[in-house]
């Protein structure tokens, strides 16, 4: 991986970090259609600074790093303000505090241990449904009760993508990169 911190991608993480004030502000002040869009510009910095690493070979450790944090950071703050604004009901934000959480501290592990654990399609799929919700929390006069549904549904899929993730990775947590690679010599030998 390429370790020039500035460029296109970081670029893009680092704008969506410095959105989450501006859209938990705005939200706050009950400008919910300019926060709308400003969340809808943030997930599509998302989408974009992926492409772009990925497109031109901009990956960095950073990236890896601070990509998912500020989607994290994202989604828990917007669903907490929503939380304290009685939009979302309070299990919703400890639900996903809590996954947040634990895939933070699994990443970091990860990464300790040397490994890469990207994103698979149910995390991508979840990721997507719960952007969804959280934007479904804007428009909530309009949409009850149908987007408190929607986000039940939504936790099922966060928490059935988690699962799955945590099996498949977990032991990326606690086994270091060069003893898994001498344990396959090993097998192989």
């Amino acid at each position: 991986m390429k370790e020039k911190f500035l460029n296109v991608p970081n670029i893009l993480t680092l704008i969506r970090l410095l959105l989450i004030p501006v859209v938990v502000t705005l939200i706050i002040k009950g400008e919910t259609i300019a926060a709308f869009w400003l969340f809808g510009l943030a997930c599509f910095t998302d989408v974009l600074d992926g492409y772009i690493a990925r497109k031109y070979k901009l990956q960095t450790r950073l990236g890896t790093w601070l990509d998912p944090l500020a989607d994290k950071l994202m989604a828990v703050s917007v669903l907490v303000t929503f939380t304290l604004n009685g939009i979302f009901p309070f299990f919703v934000i400890a639900v996903v505090a809590t996954k947040e959480l634990a895939m933070l501290i699994g990443g970091f592990l990860v990464i300790k241990n040397g490994h890469t654990a990207p994103a698979n399609v149910f995390g991508k799929a979840a990721a997507l449904l719960l952007n969804l919700s959280i934007a479904s929390g804007f428009f909530h006069e309009q949409l009850y009760p149908y987007y408190i549904w929607a986000t039940y549904i939504t936790l099922g899929f966060v928490l059935l993508a988690f699962v799955q993730y945590a099996f498949k990775n977990g032991k990326l947590c606690f086994t270091k990169a060069e003893d898994m690679k001498e344990d396959k010599k090993a097998s192989l030998g």
